[in-house]
């Protein structure tokens, strides 16, 4: 996406209007074919980042607004082992 059509996007009611947030969906989609590339698939990198707590800081580093729920959750949804939800977040303080 080019700066005219997050400018646009900016302006629906549809979608997120936070530019910094839609910027960073740019960036993170170009990141994710980067490290398709160079991991041969996204799953390879995830594989490659190691268990649970380096794929977080992978992640973390390599994407932008992730935070320590979305990650979690990211990666849950995507099928990658992660701890019983209830640890996680007393391990995280919540």
């Amino acid at each position: 996406m080019d700066e005219p059509e997050i400018d646009a996007l900016a302006q629906g009611t549809r979608v997120i209007r936070n530019r910094r947030k839609l910027n960073a969906i740019v960036s993170n989609a170009a990141r994710m074919v980067e490290l398709e590339a160079e991991h041969g698939s996204f799953k390879q990198y995830l594989t490659d980042s190691g268990p649970f707590k380096g794929q977080v800081k992978a992640l973390k580093s390599d994407f932008k607004f992730l935070g320590a729920f979305e990650t979690y959750y990211f990666l849950h949804v995507v099928g990658e082992a992660v701890p019983d939800h209830d640890d996680w977040r007393a391990s995280v303080g919540r």
